[in-house]
């Protein structure tokens, strides 16, 4: 049953190329917290580096409003799709970073 669990969880090739350079002290400081958290640099380094990548890209996404607004947001969701053209144009759009 381990070994299965195993194969089913199997993390994507990684065959992309990334350099980097560092300070002696900034690569102690990586490998030391990758290693409280039982990571190898590469791993670690890109963990944190997809995650803070994503937030950036979601922190250009969100917007605020008022409750007026929001409420009348809200309304135009639960509304029926009136262009369904164009809600399809929409939904096949691929996120930029894919």
């Amino acid at each position: 049953m381990e070994k299965l669990m195993q194969t089913s969880a199997r993390k994507p090739t990684r065959d992309k190329q990334i350099n980097i350079r560092a300070t002696d002290e900034e690569r102690a400081v990586i490998d030391y917290a990758a290693s409280l958290v039982n990571k190898n640099r590469t791993d670690f380094i890109i963990e944190k580096a997809v995650h803070e990548a994503q937030n950036i890209i979601l922190d250009q996404r969100v917007f605020v409003l008022d409750d007026a607004r929001y409420q009348s947001f809200v309304e135009q969701l639960e509304a029926p799709v009136q262009n369904v053209e164009g809600r399809q144009r929409l939904m096949d759009v691929k996120p930029e970073w894919k």
